[in-house]
């Protein structure tokens, strides 16, 4: 098992690092937009602005079909002709791309009141969404062969390209409607970026498109929007809940308190993008011992990132955010915990990746939408807009749950040490408890803080006598 063994530490230092650092540095220039651009637009600009990403990232779903989903799948089942498997992918996505442009122009005046945007803006939303997958398209298929190098340095340009010109944009030719600065800014790298990458992977395979390559593309991708979309619901619904029930202003304090909450998520993307490849070959060999070995360390990592984040969550909001923004501080917390969980569902999500069982994976994901909107429905005004931060973490934790119970009594896979990540769960949220509790004191947070992480080192301790060393090999 050891021999077996060798993933995260060894190719997290080494391949895996590229990954972690284009990951932290794409989103050490969102969080650094977040100060600028909190001061160069009002709450209630922010938060329309972060309503229109939120369709951007829903439509990037439905136009592409979720095929980035089945990048790294279709790369592995189609290696003779993976080329071919690519293009004829993106180029079914464009002709049904189109389909979707023409019927929404068409039927505008049913559903603008629902989208809540003109058919100018409609429209810039769709170019913008669809640029938006060829880019998360290639990236992916940059993952798959551990290409982080190219991989950071598309994103790294989409990303200075989205801050340069916004900042632009707002300061010069739209100061007096800054909304139209920020997503114009935001639209026209990825526009640019994504023509160059479309042609070059349309090139690549030839221009062809197979109908057995379509085929296996929409089997796998299809039967996942809803979970995706699921998925949009459980970190978007509240934003937009909160700018329909209550304020545009509302609605931007939450936001940005939920974006910093959320940037725990640069270690988990880096983490998944090495652990992900690694584990779909290890399920292939049958290697099941070896993964739970590999998990529980794994998971692991992910505690003393979410501890540390935890305890100065405060005084971000207080750097990267205007005064305005300070009445969100009391959500970060619950954010973070969110994202934690959110992370430990993805030891679950990819084994149903694996065995293709995206109907599934929907149903899970569904149920914990659904859980999600409910809540909002039932509390958000009675609580107000930082009860968001509530339904999402109890959301995340349905999410949990319902993929635990669908790998484990639907599947009968027996991956992973589930009474393991429980007791991890339960230990993470009662020191996020203990945090909270003293959130008017940094000096306690950092006490407090370095002894959940000399609990978290006592446990992989335990495990290193009971094992032995975690022995991480990507092959």
């Amino acid at each position: 098992m050891k021999q077996e063994g060798n993933v995260l530490i060894n190719k997290v230092l080494k391949t895996g690092s590229l990954s972690l650092l284009g990951t932290v540095l794409v989103k050490a220039v969102n969080l650094i937009s977040i100060p600028v651009f909190s001061r160069l637009l009002t709450t209630s600009e922010y938060g329309r602005v972060d309503v229109f990403m939120t369709y951007v990232n829903i439509f990037m779903i439905i136009l592409g079909l979720d095929f980035v989903g089945a990048v790294g799948k279709g790369r592995l089942d189609h290696e003779e002709d993976a080329d071919e498997y690519i293009t004829s992918s993106l180029l079914f996505t464009t002709i049904f791309s189109v389909g979707v442009a023409l019927l929404i122009n068409l039927i505008f005046p049913l559903i603008q009141g629902a989208l809540g945007m003109d058919r100018l803006t409609t429209n810039i939303m769709l170019l913008y969404s669809y640029a938006l997958f060829i880019i998360s398209y290639r990236s992916a298929e940059y993952n798959f062969y551990y290409e982080y190098k190219k991989n950071m340095a598309m994103s790294l340009s989409v990303a200075l390209g989205n801050f340069a010109l916004s900042v632009v944009l707002i300061e010069t030719i739209f100061r007096t409607s800054k909304f139209w600065g920020r997503i114009i800014g935001a639209m026209m790298p990825t526009l640019l970026i994504g023509i160059f990458v479309y042609f070059r992977l349309a090139r690549r395979g030839h221009w062809t498109m197979k109908k057995d390559h379509v085929r296996y593309a929409l089997e796998f991708g299809v039967p996942l929007i809803p979970h995706n979309l699921s998925h949009m619901v459980l970190s978007s619904a509240d934003k937009v809940m909160i700018n329909s029930m209550i304020s545009a202003s509302a609605s931007g304090i939450y936001s940005l308190v939920y974006t910093l909450g959320m940037m725990i998520q640069v270690m988990m993307e880096a983490m998944n993008n090495v652990f992900g490849p690694w584990l779909f070959r290890q399920l292939k060999k049958g290697a099941n011992e070896t993964i739970r070995y590999v998990q529980k360390y794994y998971l692991l990592m992910y505690c003393v990132v979410t501890i540390g984040v935890l305890a100065i969550s405060p005084e971000i909001i207080k750097v990267v955010g205007a005064k305005d923004y300070w009445e969100g501080i009391p959500m970060v917390m619950w954010v973070v915990y969110a994202t934690f969980i959110n992370f430990a569902y993805t030891l679950y999500v990819n084994v149903e990746f694996f065995y293709k069982k995206t109907m599934l994976i929907s149903v899970g994901t569904i149920m914990a939408a659904i859980v999600n909107v409910f809540l909002n429905i039932l509390f958000l005004k009675r609580f107000g807009y930082q009860f968001g931060a509530v339904s999402t973490l109890l959301s995340y934790l349905a999410l949990l749950f319902f993929h635990m119970i669908i790998v484990n009594s639907v599947l009968k896979k027996n991956v992973t040490d589930n009474a393991f990540v429980i007791a991890i769960v339960i230990l993470m949220l009662g020191m996020t408890f203990v945090l909270h509790a003293c959130l008017d004191s940094l000096l306690y947070r950092i006490l407090i803080g370095l002894i959940c992480e000399g609990i978290i080192a006592l446990i992989a301790y335990v495990l290193y006598r009971r094992y032995g060393k975690p022995n991480f090999n990507l092959e």
